[in-house]
């Protein structure tokens, strides 16, 4: 992972959670740019009624950058692969694990598709969480996503995940 974009997040994180105490897990990854997953419990009684979520109302403001602390909208199409949330990063771990595996089962067919995917899982990094195990959290968030997707794969794409996960140590 980017140091630079890594410090960015933390120092965005600390002054965010200055303004609002429902974060549960606070994750950044590299999806359709370096952001913030929102795992809130906002996120987690989510009823689409955006303009009064105190999470949406604290970042929907937030400038686009190398990094964005800002919510990414969720078009028709996304919300069928990854779930009914209006923005793409306001999403549980377990919500966030099932976007990964039907990306990759349903959206990857070459090599080189299913390794960039999987790249970044492997960047991917839990910089908050109230139970405080960051890195064993991240292990097993990207185990289980390996898991769901080695039992649901067919070949070949099964094999080529085996192989990438192996030589690429995921």
């Amino acid at each position: 992972m980017n140091q630079k974009i890594l410090k960015l997040a933390i120092k965005k994180f600390k002054e965010l959670s200055t303004k609002y105490d429902g974060f549960i897990n606070v994750c950044v990854d590299n999806w359709r740019g370096w952001r913030f997953i929102y795992d809130t419990v906002d996120v987690r009684k989510c009823k689409n009624d955006c303009k009064n979520c105190p999470l949406y109302l604290l970042v929907k403001n937030e400038r686009k950058g190398i990094f964005s602390a800002g919510l990414c909208p969720a078009s028709r199409k996304d919300k069928v692969l990854f779930g009914p949330q209006n923005f793409l990063n306001c999403k549980t771990l377990k919500q966030y694990e099932d976007c990964y595996a039907n990306f990759i089962l349903k959206k990857t067919n070459t090599k080189k598709e299913i390794r960039e995917e999987l790249m970044l899982i492997k960047d991917f990094r839990i910089i908050f969480s109230k139970t405080n195990n960051l890195l064993n959290k991240e292990k097993r968030f990207r185990k289980s996503i390996i898991k769901k997707v080695l039992r649901k794969a067919k070949p070949p794409k099964k094999s080529i995940i085996e192989s990438i996960v192996r030589s690429r140590g995921l």
